[in-house]
């Protein structure tokens, strides 16, 4: 029966995800905690292990064309967070479960409100900064950043890639959505993967499979919808949940 309540959750944060540019990790964990039972480290590690397969095959076939423009900034993004995951994926292993639910809500509050931010300002403004060169320096930096966060609490990290690529650098939304997305698709979260499954054994391994298939059904499917609607208020809402999400996890951890 959990199985069957995990596959529903993966099909709901699939679809949104997909259809906001999401991968929709840090929904997947509060639920494996707080509905099935997993610990923080068991959540995080199932999820970073769902992350290995091409679970955004079908957003990059999509995007194929901003795919092939933008390879060499995504390859180096995938570099530097392969390696970053795993000083992340070390550093949570410092905490006990219940501190890292602490840790995880803070991170997840954070991001929430640099996505509500980065929602607002597009709903009132519209307009499109000039596009700024990517340079090896910034995007590797970057790309750290996220390999970091994502050891450290599981999630994709897509969600600051794409206001840092619209807001700092003036890429349009849709490709900055595409490039965040193609990031995820080769084995990123290998060096968690490492720590989380190998060395600590706090892997679900069924559960891997079931939400792997479950995402890449519903969230390839949410993200054609996204080419044809403007779901700006889908993001203030999704930002909002983060947010929200983020504050129940440091109550429930205290």
């Amino acid at each position: 029966m959990d199985y069957l309540w995990i596959a529903l959750i993966a099909l709901a944060v699939g679809l949104l995800g997909g259809y906001a540019g999401i991968a929709g990790a840090p929904f997947i964990i509060f639920a494996l905690v707080t509905f099935i039972g997993y610990t923080q480290h068991q959540a995080q590690g199932t999820v970073l292990a769902m992350m290995m397969g091409p679970m955004t095959i079908m957003h990059v076939y999509y995007g194929r064309d901003i795919v092939r423009k933008r390879i060499r900034t995504i390859s180096i993004a995938i570099a530097c967070y392969m390696v970053l995951s795993f000083a992340g994926a070390n550093i949570a292993y410092l905490f006990d479960t219940q501190t890292l639910k602490t840790v995880f809500g803070i991170v997840i509050v954070i991001v929430g409100a640099i996505y509500l931010d980065f929602s607002l300002r597009r709903k009132n403004t519209g307009a499109m900064r000039p596009e700024k060169p990517l340079s090896v320096v910034s995007i590797a930096i970057v790309g750290s950043i996220m390999g970091f966060v994502g050891g450290l609490v599981g999630i994709g990290a897509g969600i600051l890639l794409i206001p840092y690529l619209t807001m700092v650098k003036g890429i349009e939304q849709k490709e900055a959505q595409t490039m965040s997305l193609a990031i995820l698709l080769p084995p990123v979260s290998l060096g968690a993967v490492l720590k989380y499954g190998i060395i600590e054994n706090d892997i679900v391994w069924p559960a891997v499979g079931i939400i792997f298939a479950a995402y890449v059904v519903a969230s390839g499917f949410g993200y054609r919808l996204s080419m044809k609607h403007k779901s700006i208020l889908l993001k203030i809402t999704l930002a909002i949940l983060l947010i929200a999400t983020g504050i129940v996890n440091i109550v429930m951890s205290i």
